[in-house]
């Protein structure tokens, strides 16, 4: 797979300075952990995921997660599981046929409700787990995250290689009373398991239900404070170092010109305080999640020159675009990550924005 594959095809390779690297879920982790993008959840009852998968319906899509939590309800759970099943049935039929190919299957995910959950469906699915990228681990603690990570670890001994991804999202996250120590905890927890660690992703829609609030189409969920106060604890805890890569929460509206221009916003935010990707529920929102994560030329060519002079030979200078200073050490760590996004997003041509990648022809844009 690769990012905007499509729009480069179709005469739009001008406006990338770098086009985006190719990856599918055997791609070398430290990298691959950029690459999640866009992930769309879907309940598992839907009977016409695999269908859509080999007619290719949606081009810009890359990851998928079929959820069997939230998006069921609880009379629904055995129906999931049935036709979840089926699903990678399906794509394995399809794969030994010759209609679709492994790296052009999305990244594939199973959002669980419990461990227990998880140890009987490994049981169940056996071999087909070798179409699954890995598992979404909810309401992730540290109380009950060792017992998810080992099965993660225990199914990669048996030969499957699978990536958990942890959502934190419960109240132990959430009071303030509890909060520093839990995510030091599951930070500590992480560390150990880190090899099977692909993202950790920022459940805010659950922090708001406890919360008994909701962000308005107008606002972004950085303006709930007690919610953007606990992602800011969140990434402190877990940015240090680049030693973990974090997504950005849902965004929950869609159809409606507004929840586009909403959705900007909050990319816009998430990507400045340094997550990768977004939870979505929409089709329409994959696009513009992946064009705002491409790398401007301006940041690629400063990342690039931080790089280069990291041997210690001075400490500062000016900008390749000659309007600001970049400090070698200070800028160091953002210089890899934003080189890790350039390979799996891509880098803009000079004068080029995520607008015109989009179709949208905007003064202005930034």
């Amino acid at each position: 797979m690769r990012f905007f594959e499509k729009e480069i095809m179709n005469g739009q390779r001008d406006l990338f300075y770098r086009i985006p690297g190719e990856f599918s879920k055997y791609t070398n982790k430290n990298q691959l952990r950029y690459c999640v993008g866009a992930a769309l959840y879907m309940p598992a009852t839907r009977e016409v995921i695999a269908e859509e998968i080999i007619a290719h319906k949606h081009p810009s899509l890359t990851t998928i997660v079929l959820d069997l939590e939230d998006a069921l309800g609880d009379l629904q759970v055995s129906e999931g599981i049935e036709q979840l099943k089926r699903t990678l049935t399906t794509l394995k039929e399809a794969m030994e046929d010759g209609r679709i190919f492994v790296e052009k299957i999305p990244l594939l995910f199973v959002r669980v409700r419990s461990a227990d959950q998880l140890h009987q469906l490994t049981e169940q699915l056996g071999n087909r787990q070798h179409f699954l990228t890995g598992y979404v681990l909810p309401k992730f603690t540290s109380d009950n995250g060792r017992d998810f990570l080992q099965l993660i670890k225990q199914q990669n001994q048996l030969g499957f290689q699978l990536y958990g991804m942890p959502i934190l999202e419960s109240g132990e996250i959430l009071l303030k009373e509890k909060r520093l120590q839990e995510l030091l905890q599951i930070r500590d927890l992480l560390q150990e398991f880190e090899e099977y660690i692909l993202n950790v992703r920022i459940g805010s829609t659950d922090f708001c239900g406890l919360l008994g609030v909701r962000r308005s189409i107008h606002h972004t969920v950085y303006d709930i404070q007690p919610v953007r106060d606990c992602i800011t604890d969140i990434l402190n805890v877990f940015l240090r170092d680049s030693q973990f890569v974090l997504s950005g929460s849902v965004w929950e509206y869609f159809n409606q010109d507004l929840a586009i221009k909403g959705l900007e916003k909050e990319i816009e935010l998430d990507r400045l305080n340094g997550l990768i990707g977004k939870t979505i529920i929409h089709p329409t929102h994959i696009k513009t999640v992946q064009a705002m994560y491409v790398v401007s030329h301006e940041d690629y060519l400063d990342a690039e020159r931080i790089l280069l002079q990291a041997d210690g030979s001075i400490g500062v200078e000016k900008s390749a675009y000659g309007n600001k200073m970049n400090e070698i050490k200070p800028h160091y760590s953002w210089a890899q990550r934003t080189m890790m996004r350039a390979e799996a997003f891509g880098v803009f041509n000079k004068g080029v924005y995520f607008t015109d990648l989009l179709g949208v022809k905007v003064q202005n844009a930034v």
